[in-house]
C-alpha cells in the first residue's frame, strides 16, 4: 500500500516489489513478536571430576624417625603430583588439623587433629559436584571428634589414603591422662588420677611429680614392668590456696626416650573460697537439728553451724541463711536476732513446732501471718508435691519421697502468706487434701524467707535410708531448699563474664550487662576492657554492643595466667569488673607417636579405594586414572525463552529497515 499508491517517487515496478517485500518482512516480524512466542533452548556443560587432597598438617608426623623428609622431601613431592594431576582433574588441596583451610602452609605446626571435620566440610561444600576421590594423607591419629570411620561412611566416592607417619615401636614414657575435679572448695583434699604408659621401658623406673609454682607436692617412683606398662596413680591432694590453680605433673625421661614432650602435662583446678554458711538456731535439743545439719555436712556446698539460742553470741553478718528451729519462742523472742539478720541481708528459714510462739512469729517483719485454728494442739499433715512449683526443679526420688514418708506435726491455722509466695508441699490432713501450705518460701524486701510449719523432719531421713539404702533423696531436698535461700542475688549495675579457663586454640570471650538505676539494660556508653599477661602487658580492647549488652572476642592467647579489668561511665559513675583467666597448653599430639595405618588402609578399603605409600605418587596417579568411575561430567539445560529475547532478531530487524532506507536514497526517494 506504501508503494503502489505512492506515484510520486518514481519508482520502478521492480524496486517497489523489492522495497514491499523489505517493509512486509519487518511488519511481519514485529506483528509476530507481539503474540510473545517462546523458543526452546539448550544448552551443555562439562564439568571436569573434582580431586580432593586432605593432607594432616599437625604436629604429631614430625615424631617419626624421617620427619626432616617430611619436610624436604614430601611437600615438592606433593606439589609436584597437584600439578601433574590438574592436567586431568579440577583439583582442590586443603590442610586439616585445628582448622580447615585450603591451599595453606603446609608445616606440621597444627596442635590438634579433628579429622572426621574435614570430612563433613567436604560432604557439606562438595555434597552436589562431581567429586572424582578424595585423598587423604596422614598419620592416622585423631584427638578431636568422632571416629573417622563412621565420619566417612557418608561420603559417596572413593577415598584413597597415604600413609606417613612411623609405625615403629620406640622407647617412649607417655603421661596420658590426668583426671581430677573441675572445681573445689578452699581446704578440701581433692582426688587425682593419673595414667602413666610405658613403652619399651621394660625393668626401667621413672618418677612421677607434681608441682606446684615449683614446689613439689607429691612424688612416686614408678616400676615399668614390661615393654608396654600402663599405670593408674591415685592420690589426693590438699586446695590450700584460692583461686585457679595449675599443677604440673611429669615422668622423668628414660634413657633413649624418643620423645620427652609428653612425658608432662598441666592441669588447672579451680579452688573456690565461697562455701555458703549456714547457721542452725534451736530453741532446744532436737531431731530435726542433727537431720539438717548431717544433710547439709555432706555437700560440699555449705557448712553448717549448730547452736542452741542460749549458746549463740556471735554475729549473722558470717552467715548465708539462718534456720531457726521452733523459734521464736516465749523464751527466746528473736526481736534483736531478727534486727541483725535484716542488717546483714541473711534469708531464713523457720521450722515451725510446738515450742514456736505464734503470736511473736507474727510480729516479726516478714509478711507472713498465722491464725490458729480452734486448738493449740498440733495435727499430722502428709506432705502433697505442688506441681505448679517453680522456684527449682526437684529430683524424681525426692519427689517420690513425698508419697512415702510419715506426716509432719503442725499448727492447726490458717495461713496469710505475701503475694509473691510460691507452696512446694501442701498438707493432706488424714485423707483431705488441703491448700494450706506446707513448705513454702517468700520475699520480702531483699530477703528471701522460707517456712516449715511442722516439726518431724528428720523422720523423713530415716524414712529415705529405709526405702532407698541411702539418704540422696532427703539430701537433694534440703541442698535445693538451701541453695535457693542462701544465694544472694547480684546487685550490681555493671556485670562482665568470661571463662576462667580456656585451651590453648580457643578464643577468650567476654559478655557484659550493664543496667540503669532502674535495673534496666542499657549499652551506650562505651565499654573499655583491658587484659594483662604475666610479663605485666597490657592488650587493651573495646567491647562490641550486641542488641542490649556487649560482647568481645578478644581471640587466642597462649599458655599462661591473665588479669582483665573492665571500666565503664555510666550515670556520671565509674564502673569497674575484673577477673582471671588461665589459658592452658595444648599437648594433644604428643601423647600417641605411633601412626595408625590400620585406619588408614580401613578407610581405603570401605569405599574400594587403596592405601599408598608417602613416595608412591606415580602409582596413586596411575590408579585414579585407571578408574572408570572418574571421568568428566555432561550436564544439558533446557529452558524456554521469548523469541524477542533473540538478539539476532534485532539485527534482522535493522538490516531490512537498513537495506530498505539505503535503496530508497540511492533510488532518489524520501
Amino acid at each position: 500500500m506504501l508503494y503502489y499508491k505512492n506515484t510520486k517517487a518514481g519508482f520502478a515496478l521492480y524496486l517497489k516489489r523489492i522495497l514491499a517485500v523489505f517493509r512486509f518482512l519487518v511488519v511481519s516480524v514485529l506483528a509476530f513478536l507481539l503474540l510473545a512466542p517462546l523458543v526452546q533452548k539448550r544448552s551443555e556443560h562439562v564439568e571436569e571430576p573434582l580431586l580432593i587432597f586432605l593432607q594432616d598438617n599437625s604436629g604429631s608426623l614430625l615424631y617419626a624417625q624421617d620427619a626432616a623428609w617430611y619436610e624436604e622431601e614430601y611437600v615438592p613431592g606433593l606439589d609436584g603430583f597437584m600439578e601433574t594431576a590438574s592436567g586431568f582433574f579440577d583439583t582442590r588441596l586443603y590442610t586439616f588439623g585445628e582448622q580447615f583451610s585450603r591451599d595453606g602452609d603446609i608445616d606440621f605446626s597444627e596442635r590438634v587433629t579433628d579429622m572426621s571435620d574435614a570430612f563433613r566440610e567436604v560432604d557439606r561444600r562438595y555434597s552436589n559436584r562431581n567429586v572424582g576421590a578424595i585423598i587423604v594423607a596422614g598419620d592416622g591419629l585423631y584427638n578431636r571428634g568422632m571416629n573417622p570411620l563412621y565420619a566417612a561412611s557418608g561420603l559417596n566416592h572413593p577415598l584413597y589414603t597415604i600413609a606417613m607417619g612411623d609405625t615403629t615401636v620406640r622407647r617412649d614414657l607417655i603421661l596420658k591422662q590426668v583426671n581430677h575435679n573441675q572445681i573445689t572448695y578452699l581446704g578440701n583434699h581433692f582426688p587425682v588420677e593419673i595414667v602413666a604408659e610405658g613403652l619399651q621401658c621394660g625393668r626401667l623406673t621413672t618418677n612421677l611429680t607434681v608441682r606446684r609454682d615449683g614446689e613439689e607436692l607429691y612424688s612416686e617412683r614408678i616400676t615399668l614392668a614390661s615393654d608396654h606398662h600402663i599405670e593408674t596413680i591415685s592420690f589426693h591432694l590438699e586446695a590450700d590456696k584460692p583461686g585457679m590453680q595449675q599443677y604440673h605433673a611429669a615422668l622423668s625421661p628414660v634413657e633413649d626416650e624418643i620423645s620427652v614432650e609428653n612425658n608432662h602435662r598441666d592441669f588447672f583446678i579451680d579452688v573456690i573460697d565461697g562455701r555458703q554458711q549456714v547457721l542452725i538456731l534451736a530453741n532446744s535439743p532436737h531431731p530435726d537439728v542433727g537431720a539438717i545439719r548431717e544433710s547439709l555436712l555432706n555437700n560440699d556446698h555449705y557448712e553448717a553451724d549448730v547452736f542452741l539460742k542460749d549458746d549463740f553470741s556471735g554475729s549473722l553478718e558470717a552467715y548465708d541463711l539462718v534456720i531457726l528451729h521452733q523459734l521464736p519462742s516465749r523464751r527466746h523472742p528473736l526481736d534483736d536476732l531478727f534486727e541483725q539478720a535484716g542488717n546483714a541481708d541473711a534469708s531464713l528459714l523457720f521450722i515451725l513446732g510446738k515450742q514456736t510462739s505464734i503470736d511473736l512469729f507474727n510480729r516479726l517483719p516478714h509478711g507472713i501471718g498465722i491464725e490458729r485454728t480452734g486448738t493449740s494442739e498440733l495435727i499430722e499433715s502428709l506432705p502433697v508435691y505442688n506441681q505448679g512449683f517453680v522456684l527449682f526443679s526437684m529430683h524424681e526420688s525426692t519427689r517420690n519421697l513425698f508419697d512415702q514418708v510419715p506426716p509432719l506435726y503442725s499448727p492447726f491455722a490458717s495461713y496469710s502468706v505475701p503475694g509473691n509466695t510460691h507452696t512446694m508441699l501442701t498438707q493432706k490432713i488424714g485423707s483431705v487434701a488441703t491448700t494450706r501450705p506446707l513448705v513454702f518460701f517468700s520475699g520480702f524486701g531483699d530477703r528471701r524467707t522460707g517456712v516449715i510449719t511442722g516439726e518431724g523432719i528428720w523422720r523423713w531421713r530415716l524414712h529415705s535410708y529405709l526405702h532407698n539404702q541411702h539418704h540422696q533423696a532427703f539430701d537433694d531436698m534440703m541442698a535445693r531448699m538451701v541453695q535457693y535461700l542462701a544465694l544472694q542475688e547480684d546487685r550490681r549495675l555493671f556485670r562482665v563474664q568470661a571463662e576462667s579457663l580456656v585451651d590453648e586454640n580457643e578464643n577468650v570471650l567476654f559478655e557484659a550487662e550493664l543496667y540503669n538505676p532502674s535495673y534496666e539494660l542499657i549499652n551506650d556508653p562505651e565499654v573499655h576492657l583491658v587484659i594483662t599477661n604475666e610479663e605485666g602487658i597490657d592488650f587493651p580492647y573495646t567491647m562490641g554492643r550486641t542488641s542490649n549488652a556487649y560482647r568481645l572476642d578478644a581471640g587466642s592467647f597462649g599458655s599462661g595466667t591473665y588479669q582483665w579489668s573492665a571500666r565503664v561511665h555510666a550515670g556520671g559513675e565509674l564502673l569497674t569488673d575484673e577477673g582471671v583467666f588461665t589459658v592452658s597448653a595444648l599437648d594433644l599430639e604428643g601423647q600417641r607417636t605411633i601412626a595408625d595405618h590400620n585406619l588408614l588402609f580401613q578407610l581405603s578399603e570401605n569405599s574400594g579405594a587403596e592405601m599408598y605409600g608417602p613416595d608412591q605418587w606415580d602409582e596413586l596417579m596411575a590408579g585414579l586414572l585407571e578408574r572408570d568411575d572418574i571421568s568428566p561430567r555432561l550436564y544439558e539445560h533446557k529452558e524456554y525463552v521469548e523469541i524477542i529475547n533473540l538478539k539476532v532478531l534485532f539485527f534482522i530487524i535493522l538490516l531490512l529497515l537498513s537495506t530498505e532506507w539505503f535503496i530508497r536514497k540511492r533510488s532518489g526517494g524520501y
